[in-house]
């Protein structure tokens, strides 16, 4: 008799395992009654299929099966009960919209919150707001998280665990600690402010005594950016030295230059990993130092800069593409722009590069011109890695001039203004004549001729009257 019931139960136990198998349906999900039944409960409301398109029917929580993703979106909990309960191994918690939440989250699996919206969560009745149990990582990924607790976040039992902040606002009160028990603590393009000189890694986040832990803990995104050695982040981008002359859009990876710099022609003054990075020259600019880029970048704008290094290379582009887009830029250095492993691109610029060893270095065949030419070294010859003169020697000095200018920009400088409005009147006096290429530049209605009418044309866009095309 018991052999026959063993046989039942392994013959029981066989469909189960065969349905799991066929079902299709991921691990942790169980079917009852023609629903899935997700490891994730909110609010002691167990999620199903049934449910989980709005699954307390109030608009704020909803899960996407297919995706493993826990939807936030708006303000919940008037007690302190535990909100999120979650065994689901991948889960991502999106924050759409700025939610105000009071009670606890409890994850038991490897869990991602992000989203766009700032997650306000607070419980002080209970042990701890967020709690990471058994072998489990919490990662914050593009988040703005504010967590307040007796334990902020807390590691809550004796397994190794982790928590990895990647470019994201954590801010973190807890009235015994605010980040605790963890084996593993990771920053990844992120900054800690607060506490002032505090640490983290394993066991949490410190006082600088490295033995206490933190109450309060802040941590900010920071950018691959350093200007004069101080790093962009959230709360300098604005003005990075604090002197008006230096922001960075980190959603358009802009880096805008407003203002000449006094620095050392010795030291760093740019270092760039960003990634399709622009520099926008906002006015004429004059520095000292180098510049050292390893990341896609464009140099463009308004102004223009000019550039003095005592270093190897005084604008220097490793493993990356640099370009310039319609800007003058002028470089002296050792070496004046480029390296051995990069490629440059022109596009309808003025460049000036000298080099006390060589004015401009590419990798194998990367250098290309558009609507620029070489006008000096006369005659020239772009080689595979470099700029040859007329000895067939590495250039020390290279001119290159764009070929296309804007209508009524005489004199070339790239922008339509009062001397241009001088020039072109003392063309028409006779007083002083114009070349070949300033007459075209100057005769804005195409006549064939420069006359009084160029004159009131380029005078009335000067004037914001009506704009030349």
């Amino acid at each position: 008799m018991n052999i026959f019931k063993k046989r039942i139960t392994s013959v029981s136990t066989a469909l189960m395992l065969s349905i799991s198998v066929f079902s299709g349906l991921p691990a942790g999900v169980l079917k009852a009654d023609a629903a899935a039944v997700y490891d994730l409960v909110i609010d002691n409301v167990r999620v199903d299929s049934a449910n989980c398109k709005d699954i307390l029917g109030n608009g704020v929580f909803r899960y996407e099966p297919s995706t493993q993703t826990l939807i936030i979106n708006g303000d919940y909990g008037e007690k302190n009960n535990t909100i999120v309960d979650s065994e689901i191994d991948g889960l991502t918690v999106n924050v759409i919209a700025d939610s105000n939440l009071k009670g606890s989250f409890s994850f038991s699996a490897d869990t991602t919150i992000t989203g766009a919206g700032k997650l306000s969560l607070e419980n002080y009745d209970s042990y701890y707001a967020i709690a990471v149990h058994h072998e489990t990582s919490l990662n914050i990924t593009d988040a703005n998280l504010d967590i307040g607790g007796i334990y902020a976040i807390i590691g809550y039992d004796e397994y190794e665990k982790g928590i990895y902040v990647e470019n994201s606002f954590l801010t973190a009160h807890g009235e015994e600690a605010a980040v605790k028990d963890f084996d593993y603590v990771s920053l990844t393009k992120c900054t800690l402010t607060k506490p002032n000189d505090g640490l983290y890694g394993g066991g949490g986040i410190y006082n600088s005594d490295a033995i206490t832990y933190a109450f309060d803990v802040r941590i900010i995104p920071s950018y691959d950016l350093w200007i004069d050695s101080k790093q962009a982040n959230a709360d300098n981008c604005d003005d990075i030295l604090g002197n008006g002359k230096f922001y960075y859009d980190p959603d358009h990876r802009v880096l805008g230059v407003a203002g000449n710099i006094e620095h050392s022609s010795d030291e760093e003054l740019i270092y760039s990993m960003v990634p399709d990075l622009t520099i926008d020259l906002v006015k004429d600019i004059e520095m000292s130092g180098y510049i050292a880029l390893y990341g896609d970048t464009t140099i463009m704008g308004d102004g223009s800069l000019t550039i003095r290094s005592n270093n190897e290379t005084c604008i220097r582009n490793e493993h990356c593409k640099l370009t310039f887009d319609n800007i003058r830029v002028s470089a002296y250095g050792n070496v004046g722009i480029g390296s051995p492993s990069g490629t440059i691109e022109v596009i309808n610029s003025d460049i000036t590069a000298t080099g006390k060893e060589q004015a401009i270095v590419f990798k194998n065949g990367g250098f290309s011109l558009t609507d620029s030419i070489i006008t000096e070294p006369t005659p020239s010859l772009v080689g595979t890695d470099t700029i040859y003169d007329s000895s067939s020697e590495k250039a020390d000095f290279v001119k290159i001039k764009k070929t296309v200018y804007k209508s009524g920009d005489v004199n070339g400088d790239d922008i339509v203004n009062i001397t241009d409005i001088t020039l072109t009147a003392a063309q028409v006096k006779g007083k002083k004549m114009l070349s070949t290429e300033q007459k075209n530049r100057a005769d804005v209605n195409s006549s064939g001729s420069v006359n009084i009418t160029d004159i009131i044309m380029i005078a009335a866009h000067v004037k914001g009257k009506k704009l030349l095309v």
